[in-house]
């Protein structure tokens, strides 16, 4: 079958896998991104991280990956490289998306004069950083890539916003961002724009086909068809979502407006797995939790497309190239042994979606050469790899027991901004909790 596109993720998280739980995103965020300020990670530490969540993938079937890229703290060539580093050792199809910001919602809906008198953060360099690594990556003869990662429209001035449109365009680069993730951006996007998120974002010329947005939970009709008129894609993450309790995403809505709908783990502490074939068979779950009218839920065979082609199709340099086997793409490919999983077999597509996790993988090809055999790496040692991470997750997670002792004032700022959230009215429906 066609190898898997994991078109949303953050590979480097796999470090704080499973640290937290029964906390919403906002919160949850602050956490990891104070333990990666304190564990001050090292290039190599980086690169070792992306090594073991590329490797986890390809044992998923999972032969392309998006990684939006945020480690903290700044952006820096050497750390981009790290990532690169991390594709070509595995042998994973990789797209590095550089994660940009330049301020921060949360402050901006805090403001008592608005937006305009908000100070912003001060905005980190990004684009000679960027365009360093492109250049290296075009003089190459690689099947890795690179896009521009906006983090969340709210949290970049509408300068910088245009900024990447501009530089995008110059180069001919895809561009990712989350959007409307959470029950509290829907309502904080109104708080500062004074209209829906995507309104102003088609009004500033930020939608367009190069576009994929992450998550696209609390989308209103009006937004779902603004994404459809303008060709970006949206990639659903189900697992992450569920555990975040972020919501559910309208995809069975996204799909009959036209929009493309493909399929992210997100990171490793939050979804807390590296497999499409999970996010596959949740996203079909899902859409029967959401829509009555058996007619608009989400087929296997259409949770099959949101894993392969449609996750091709959301990154603007593989469409055409990946995601189907047929002559003239290239050979991403994964064989699947006769397991338990798949006995007895009737089905393929059904059962694929429903009844396979990633168990079953057995030869994994990633532009016609073998990284996975029988189960296990060509050129990736396991049991050395596990070695090398593990000290650097220690590390991790003793920053981490520290820090969550000491209480924290954005944590009660942000609860309360969640109160007037939730008591808001003419926002987008999803179910609750109470």
């Amino acid at each position: 079958m066609p190898g898997l596109v994991n078109a949303h993720c953050h590979l480097t998280e796999i470090l704080q896998k499973s640290f937290r739980d029964n906390m919403r995103m906002e919160i949850w965020r602050g956490y990891r991104a104070t333990t990666e300020d304190l564990a001050k990670l090292t290039a190599a530490e980086i690169g070792t991280a992306a090594e073991l969540a590329c490797s986890e993938m390809l044992k998923n079937g999972v032969t392309a990956v998006v990684d939006h890229f945020s480690t903290r703290p700044g952006l820096s060539v050497a750390k981009m490289e790290a990532i690169l580093g991390a594709f070509e050792k595995t042998g994973i199809r990789g797209m590095l998306v550089p994660s940009l910001r330049d301020q921060d919602f949360i402050r901006l809906v805090t403001q008592s004069n608005g937006r305009k008198s908000a100070k912003q953060t001060a905005p980190e360099p990004w684009r000679e950083e960027v365009l360093t690594v492109l250049a290296r990556l075009r003089r190459t003869r690689s099947h890795c890539g690179m896009m521009l990662g906006p983090s969340s429209p709210m949290n970049c001035s509408d300068a910088l916003l245009r900024e990447v449109v501009n530089v995008a365009e110059q180069f001919d680069l895809g561009i990712h961002t989350h959007l409307l993730e959470t029950r509290l951006q829907s309502w904080a996007a109104h708080q500062i724009y004074k209209k829906p998120l995507c309104v102003h974002l088609a009004r500033i010329g930020f939608l367009s086909s190069r576009l994929s947005t992450a998550h696209s939970v609390w989308l209103d009709d009006r937004e779902i068809d603004l994404l459809a008129s303008s060709g970006a894609s949206a990639v659903h993450n189900p697992a992450s979502n569920l555990k975040l309790g972020s919501g559910i995403a309208p995809v069975a809505k996204l799909k009959s407006r036209g929009v493309n709908v493909a399929l992210g783990t997100d990171g490793g502490d939050t979804s807390d797995s590296y497999s499409i074939f999970e996010q596959m068979r949740l996203a079909a779950y899902l859409s029967r939790v959401v829509a009555e009218d058996p007619t608009n839920w989400i087929t296997a065979a259409e949770a099959l497309r949101m894993g392969t082609v449609n996750g091709a199709q959301a990154v603007p340099a593989w469409r055409g190239k990946i995601g189907v086997i047929r002559s003239g793409y290239c050979a991403d490919l994964i064989l699947l042994k006769p397991s338990l999983r798949l006995r007895p077999l009737r089905d393929v597509v059904h059962q694929l979606v429903f009844c396979e996790g990633g168990q079953s993988v057995h030869t994994v090809i990633v532009a016609g050469k073998v990284v996975v055999e029988g189960g296990g790496f060509t050129h990736v040692d396991e049991n050395s790899l596990i070695r090398r991470v593990e000290p650097i997750s220690r590390k991790m997670h003793r920053l981490y027991s520290r820090i969550k002792k000491v209480p924290d004032r954005s944590q009660k700022i942000t609860r309360e901004l969640y109160k007037k959230a939730l008591a808001a009215k003419g926002l987008p429906v999803r179910f609750l909790p109470k």
